[in-house]
């Protein structure tokens, strides 16, 4: 569809989740998140014929760019080198995927953003491509880039309310909470949030605990395992739901690691921390090769459960 042609879609489209992965831009573009087949920049005409910012892609990118999950810096279109990914000359207002996203800004158009693999791979994916939310621009500058030519740099935030969309299972569960009337209960209820990239990691282990290895068998050749996030999401810890920060465990070892009584290395090791003197105290965590568990979240682990998060 041609530039000119194109109407903005502002949102998630779809119904795809965030965490959702694809293979190649083209099936990005094939499930309309983003139009573009090499632009970073998705652009169209919104209601009032302005041309207004739908999408961008953060993969490989620029070199202003800086990725840090809750918060982007993204690098504006134009005057990039096509072989080295140098910038090579000035950019300006008038290209039309910056004036997109300076129209987003203005509009408060939400932007999806999506993540190709790239030097940062704290949030980047091993491979592919990743549908990774609803992002808010709220700032602009033209500025000088590291390589001495100016930039069109735009600040993103994630929307807080990103995860609207309930799973079947926390909907059964909110279901019945909201029905039911107050009590008293001495166990632990939560929520297991199976996302998109949490799926994904249990696929790499085959439902197959990491920590323990041990399948929990729930029928016929079919187990159970749930998605564990190393830096806890939410607040106060805020990780992020990237595969480098989501480990495949059993329910048991996943309560064990949210409550801090095991632990990880920066060597992928497992620490119990309460382990007897008769039982080894440190395992070596299972991983498979497409699966890069980022330190930076071991650390933070560690940090929040005050283990000294650089002695590890």
């Amino acid at each position: 569809m041609a530039a000119e042609t194109y109407r903005a879609v502002f949102g998630h489209v779809g119904g795809i989740l965030p965490g959702t992965a694809f293979e190649s831009r083209q099936e990005v573009k094939d499930a309309q998140l983003h139009k573009e087949q090499r632009a970073g920049i998705s652009w169209g005409r919104d209601e009032e014929g302005e041309r207004a910012a739908d999408a961008i892609i953060l993969s490989e990118g620029y070199e202003d760019d800086r990725d840090d999950w809750d918060t982007i810096l993204y690098t504006g279109a134009g005057g990039r080198d096509a072989n080295t990914g140098r910038q090579v000359s000035d950019q300006d207002w008038e290209n039309n995927g910056n004036a997109g996203l300076r129209r987003s800004r203005i509009k408060r158009y939400p932007v999806r953003v999506i993540r190709g693999r790239a030097r940062d791979l704290h949030y980047a994916p091993s491979s592919g491509y990743r549908y990774d939310g609803l992002y808010e621009v709220i700032g602009e500058a033209r500025e000088e880039g590291v390589s001495g030519f100016q930039i069109c740099r735009f600040s993103l935030r994630r929307l807080p309310e990103e995860r609207q969309e309930l799973t079947p299972v926390e909907q059964q569960v909110k279901e019945l909470l909201d029905g039911a009337p107050p009590r008293v209960t001495s166990t632990v209820e939560r929520v297991v949030r199976d996302t998109a990239v949490a799926r994904k990691v249990k696929r790499w282990y085959e439902h197959t605990c990491q920590i323990c290895r041990t399948p929990l068998w729930v029928g016929a050749g079919v187990s159970y395992a749930e998605g564990a996030h190393i830096q806890a999401l939410g607040r106060p810890s805020n990780g992020p739901d990237v595969e480098g920060n989501v480990l495949c465990l059993c329910p048991n070892c996943h309560i064990r690691l949210d409550r801090g009584a095991i632990y990880l290395t920066d060597r992928l090791e497992v620490v119990d921390r309460f382990a007897d003197a008769s039982a080894a105290r440190a395992v070596a965590l299972l991983t498979v090769e497409k699966h890069r568990i980022q330190a930076t979240f071991l650390r933070a682990h560690r940090r929040f459960w005050g283990i000294d998060p650089a002695g590890a």
